[in-house]
């Protein structure tokens, strides 16, 4: 059997849909010795790194192909409702879309696709109006013309019924595992101390509600500021102009450090030392970033909402992220009690066990399997 993945995201995106992509190629490639793989990558700049790591992918199974094509032309050429696309693929028996972008709308081979959160369905303010309607159509048409959706969760699985129009037969719910960021840096960054700070990841966005969090921070005592900065890691997003001017009139502004986007060498650093994991968003359709901090052993305080009880069980303290209180009791009730710190510390890596990517892959292969041979 032949089955083509459009693998872009691996190379073109660091955190996310990137991460999953690169994780479930690379283990699809790793655990399944019969079947061949056509993989597709499509960017319009020449990057050395990407091509070395497309150039780690080929094997006697896997064909690496390559399409130098700016993303915004991509996504209105795989609109185009011809058959070229079967083709370039070499005839696969079933393609693979790690996200509703790289469903092809005229490839006459099945298609399977992953669906990883409904937000421009659920908060389409978040990303403004004209942006969201434009998504959630392209999620719809994506969703009609798979076979079989695999939703990254419980929550997302759900979501998929009501805004998708699909059925729960179409649906495969296949967790995402929790990857090995590789060996931490020796240091932390100039001014942190271990176990001393609490530490938030992700894309800087209304979602996250890094509003929230920022007033709640600033609702504790200012002693427990000023020995707990607050560490804010991650890339811009998009409508983040609120957050910066909240933070800017906030008193404890010179205890909170934005430090953008990290290498995973010091983000593992930032994860293995922090004393508590903040991330009280108000939608996820799984959190990689929770999981991660779960499996340092990390304290995690995260949101009751959507697929957050999921990924953490029992191993977090739940808050109503609409509820600064809520979130700023949480984090003191933590920095004040260490045996459940370390309680939640010993559960959350007894938890995070429990996701693997070796396991998504079978899984995900089987689905493949089933399409193709349908």
């Amino acid at each position: 059997m032949k089955i083509a993945i459009d693998a872009s995201r691996a190379v073109n995106e660091k955190a996310g849909i990137g991460r999953y992509t690169k994780e479930i190629v690379e283990n699809l490639l790793k655990i399944d010795k019969k079947n061949k793989y056509v993989l597709i990558f499509s960017y319009f700049r020449r990057d050395q790194e990407k091509e070395r790591y497309m150039e780690s992918l080929k094997s006697s199974r896997a064909k690496v192909k390559f399409l130098k094509i700016p993303g915004s032309v991509k996504e209105e050429t795989w609109r185009w409702k011809i058959s070229w696309f079967d083709k370039f693929l070499e005839e696969p028996d079933v393609f693979f879309a790690p996200s509703f972008f790289e469903v092809n709308y005229g490839l006459k081979t099945p298609q399977v696709m992953t669906i990883h959160d409904l937000t421009t369905f659920l908060y389409p303010a978040h990303r403004g109006r004209e942006v969201s309607t434009r998504l959630s159509n392209r999620a719809k048409e994506a969703a009609r013309m798979s076979q079989k959706i695999i939703s990254i969760s419980q929550a997302t699985a759900q979501d998929s019924e009501k805004f998708l129009d699909t059925s729960d037969t179409k649906i495969e719910v296949i967790y995402p595992g929790l990857s090995k960021l590789i060996y931490p840096s020796n240091n932390l960054p100039e001014g942190l101390i271990a176990k001393s700070y609490l530490l938030y990841v992700g894309t800087i966005e209304p979602r996250k509600n890094l509003v929230g969090l920022l007033q709640a921070y600033e609702m504790l005592p200012r002693k427990l500021q000023e020995r707990y900065p607050l560490v804010i890691v991650g890339a811009k997003g998009w409508n983040t102009g609120r957050i910066y001017r909240i933070y800017q009139k906030l008193k404890s502004k010179e205890n909170i450090k934005f430090m953008g986007f990290l290498p995973d060498s010091i983000l593992a650093k930032l994860y293995k030392e922090a004393a508590v994991f903040v991330y009280p968003s108000f939608y996820e359709g799984f959190g990689l970033p929770v999981l991660e901090a779960l499996g340092y052993g990390i304290p995690v305080i995260t949101s009751n909402r959507s697929s957050l009880p999921e990924v953490t069980g029992d191993a977090a303290a739940l808050i109503d992220p609409s509820d600064l209180k809520s979130i700023a009791r949480a984090i003191q009730r933590l920095l004040g009690d260490s045996k459940m710190r370390l309680a939640l510390g010993q559960k959350g890596r007894i938890q995070a066990k429990k996701f693997s990517w070796e396991k998504a892959a079978n899984e995900t292969l089987r689905v493949l399997e089933e399409v193709a041979n349908e």
